[in-house]
């Protein structure tokens, strides 16, 4: 059995084997498995976090990246199968400070894709997550950090709520360990950074913070904020103009997972304008999502079989598919379905369709 391809003209241009069609989508979705290892890697590495601490918590505003790196990142990475393990020692490499007021690249916060496991709730894989210290009211305080990363930002479903579950989850996970029985006054601040590759043109380079505030409906009596903004939710937007973005994190990030820049040009960014040292792990990792983002992972076209069609054709093709997306939508069909159609992914269909709500 074979599959076809049409040219706009509607005349065929390409013919490819069943197997061989099935075979290289099997390769890209392995393929994008492993881009998305590389992009944990280095997100995972300190001085990386470090940026990202820096732009997402009030905390760390009077202090270097430098600073963050080496004084506030415990780097201890939580044990990766918690319910599980809950008594396995602690691992973690200490932050280097060096005097040129470079970061050391072997600083990484190991532990990537730790695991929470109960009967309850099933198994939650967190991408990077490790225990950091804010200031507060003259002392430093532990905090459980979780750090996610997504291809964008309409993964058909909102992710405040899965970051705001999260977030709780790294609260109730602290019973027997961090508190047990009411001493629910040791109970730690748990911070879900969420970083979105892609996003629609109008929400890129965005950083929206969601925490807990205290509303006096009589009186004039405030609690203590460390004693009930407990949980934080942060999602950083990359998309179209964050390379240009005045936040250092987001342009940092942003060059890192940029498609169109080269494996030298994300070097050199990364040790010329962010001060990082560059070691052999960030080498190889750099260069994996290079080599992985391009024409491996196609955003949202994912036939694995249209390399014989021609640019032309392949965007009137998609702009045919973006047109039957549309009134598919209007006649109220669920977005699974309308992905399911015209071959698309749910976050493309979900992506295209707010960019189209935002232009009415």
């Amino acid at each position: 059995m074979n599959l076809h391809t049409e040219g706009a003209d509607g005349n065929a241009t390409v013919t490819v084997p069943t197997e061989i069609a099935l075979n290289l989508k099997v390769a890209n979705e392995d393929s994008s498995e492993r881009y998305d290892a590389s992009a944990r890697n280095l997100v995972a590495e300190k001085p990386v976090l470090a940026y990202i601490l820096k732009s997402t918590l009030v905390e760390y505003a009077g202090y270097s990246v430098q600073e963050i790196a080496a004084r506030f990142i415990e780097g201890i990475p939580e044990v990766r199968e918690i319910a599980v393990h809950q008594d396995h020692p602690d691992r973690g490499n200490a932050s280097k400070y060096k005097p040129d007021g470079t970061m050391s690249g072997e600083d990484k916060v190991e532990g990537i894709s730790t695991v929470e496991k109960s009967q309850r709730d099933g198994a939650i894989y967190y991408d990077i997550r490790f225990i950091a210290m804010i200031p507060q009211s003259g002392e430093l305080v532990d905090i459980f950090v979780n750090v996610e990363i997504e291809n964008n930002d309409t993964p058909g479903y909102p992710i405040t709520k899965r970051g705001l579950y999260y977030g709780s989850r790294m609260l109730s996970s602290q019973r027997g360990t961090v508190f047990k029985d009411q001493e629910y006054g040791k109970i730690k601040r748990s911070v879900s950074i969420w970083i979105c590759e892609d996003a629609a043109d109008y929400r890129s380079d965005t950083i929206n913070e969601y925490h807990i505030t205290e509303e006096c409906m009589r009186g004039d009596f405030h609690e203590a904020k460390e004693n009930y903004d407990l949980i934080t939710v942060v999602i950083l937007r990359l998309g179209k103009y964050g390379e240009q973005s005045e936040d250092d994190a987001i342009r940092l990030l942003s060059k890192m997972f940029s498609m169109e820049r080269s494996y030298e040009e994300k070097i050199s960014a990364l040790s010329d304008e962010f001060k990082i040292q560059v070691t052999k792990e960030i080498s190889k990792e750099v260069l994996n999502v290079c080599n992985l983002s391009t024409g491996v992972y196609n955003k949202g076209y994912n036939s694995g079989y249209d390399s014989g069609i021609s640019d032309g054709e392949k965007k009137g093709e998609i702009k045919k598919a973006r047109e039957t997306a549309y009134e598919l939508a209007d006649m109220g069909l669920p977005i699974e379905k309308i992905a399911k159609a015209v071959k698309f992914s749910v976050s493309e269909i979900n992506k295209w369709i707010e960019e189209r709500l935002a232009t009415l």
